[in-house]
């Protein structure tokens, strides 16, 4: 959990600005979660972020905010209202804007209310890499405040500058504190999957108690239902979610909120527990519950329940884990147990499953260590060229626990291609004894490392200029 002694960093300003592309690059992953549905955006996604030194900071990213007669948010009042809780806590507010479409009327309402927190807020002039959205960025010194930076936060062109200005007001005592959760704090673990999967009866039985309501309807859970257990000393969470039905069925509002409630309760846990229906196999909505939990950097456990209903062979338990592996690539890296949580079979191993994998998901590693997997991984296949230069990588260092989260330091700032991520997440997961849980990384570019690497293939050229003209003499 974040620490209350951490300083406060707010990200504000009206719908589509970028707010929550600036929270992911700033995360260094996709983080933020971005939907169509009503209400999504209301409630603060909250998370701390850890400086290359290791000094760390919450980060908050608020709801778009919409002034007057909005057509577009039924709960204006409410994000404004969760907006302005945030913002009178925070130590700095990056006021986000749009730089291709100028300033606008509501940029105008927005900097009226930030007014009396002059002092600690930054206006964050997005897009800047827009045609002529550059130009643009002085006339957003009219909204009053002192400091206005450009930035891309798509593409990461101004990021260096905006971390550190977020540095200056970060204290070194920060990289002090435990970065783990306290070794006391319950495990939090969501049970998630479409409708009637058997995620409330797997909640009664993980906790012996009638805690939620069995029904074959589908769709009878409404919230999240969070209860607290203790197994051989430790301290588990489990929250139970309303089934997660495609939106095309998803129709009725209060069914609408339900899904959001189970969406926010993924955000809060460390370990999705995603249940698969054996009687009906994999179906697509399976992968788009789990994809939730993979997007939002949780680790994952997979549980194909009902799995005493009918006859099984020696090899269907094999025959379906392919399909689950086939259907699921995404979560390669995911255990899958065989359960019924309506019999209790098997139901003990979920706990022993759950205890090895937030053994890693917690963990902080050694730089010594990391740097030795980077080195062996370079040596085995180095990585590919990026528009004909060669990269390089210098160091690795871990930047947060839950999950994982890894700097590799590059001569250059673009990402990796997708299979030499794949590549490196299983060479560190392997070596680290990562299971469940997954592995990011966070390319970080440092100018002085470029120009270095550029004096030395410039000396080795000079080296060659000057053999050359040995040898010609020589002649």
């Amino acid at each position: 959990m974040a620490s209350s002694s951490l300083k406060r960093i707010v990200i504000a300003g009206r719908p589509n600005v970028g707010k929550s592309t600036l929270f992911n690059r700033i995360a260094g992953k996709r983080r933020a979660l971005i939907h169509d549905l009503p209400g999504m955006t209301r409630d603060r996604l909250t998370d701390v972020m850890t400086l290359d030194d290791g000094r760390r900071f919450e980060l908050t990213d608020t709801g778009g905010l919409e002034y007057g007669d909005s057509p577009m948010s039924a709960y204006a009042g409410e994000i404004r209202a969760q907006a302005r809780r945030a913002i009178t806590e925070a130590d700095l507010i990056l006021f986000v804007v749009d730089g291709a479409a100028g300033v606008m009327a509501e940029d105008r309402d927005i900097a009226t209310d930030l007014r009396p927190a002059a002092s600690r807020t930054i206006v964050v002039v997005n897009k800047t890499d827009r045609r002529d959205a550059e130009d643009a960025v002085p006339e957003f010194y009219e909204l009053g405040f002192e400091r206005v930076l450009p930035m891309s936060a798509e593409h990461g062109e101004g990021l260096e500058e905006l971390l550190e200005t977020i540095g200056e007001i970060v204290p070194a005592e920060s990289a002090e504190e435990a970065i783990e959760d306290d070794v006391d704090a319950p495990v939090r673990v969501a049970i998630i999957g479409r409708p009637n999967v058997g995620k409330s009866s797997l909640l009664n039985r993980l906790t012996d108690d009638e805690r939620a309501v069995v029904s074959p309807i589908s769709g009878t859970t409404r919230d999240a239902i969070d209860a607290e257990i203790v197994r051989n000393g430790r301290r588990y969470l489990i929250i139970d979610t309303a089934g997660i039905r495609r939106k095309g069925k998803t129709t009725d509002q209060a069914e609408k909120l339900s899904v959001i409630s189970a969406r926010k309760a993924i955000e809060r846990c460390e370990i999705a527990l995603v249940m698969i229906d054996a009687t009906e196999g994999v179906a697509g909505q399976d992968a788009t519950v789990a994809g939730y939990a993979e997007d939002a950097g949780k680790a994952a456990l997979l549980l194909v329940n009902k799995w005493d209903v009918g006859e099984h062979g020696a090899d269907d338990a094999k025959k379906f884990e392919d399909m689950v592996r086939f259907r699921l690539k995404f979560l390669s890296y995911a255990p899958v147990e065989f359960i019924s949580a309506k019999s209790g079979r098997r139901i003990e191993k979920i706990f022993a499953r759950i205890d090895t994998i937030i053994s890693g998901y917690r963990t902080r590693f050694r730089t010594s260590e990391l740097n030795e997997i980077l080195e062996t991984a370079l040596r085995q296949h180095q990585p590919p060229a990026v528009k004909g230069k060669p990269r390089r990588f210098y160091y690795c260092t871990q930047l947060k626990s839950g999950p994982p989260t890894f700097a590799l330091f590059s001569n250059v700032d673009e990402p990796l291609h997708f299979s030499y991520r794949r590549y490196l997440e299983n060479q560190f997961r392997e070596a680290l004894g990562l299971v469940g849980c997954p592995v990011h990384f966070v390319i970080r570019a440092r100018k002085g490392m470029q120009r270095e690497d550029e004096a030395r293939r410039g000396q080795g050229g000079e080296r060659r200029q000057k053999k050359q003209k040995q040898v010609r003499r020589a002649k």
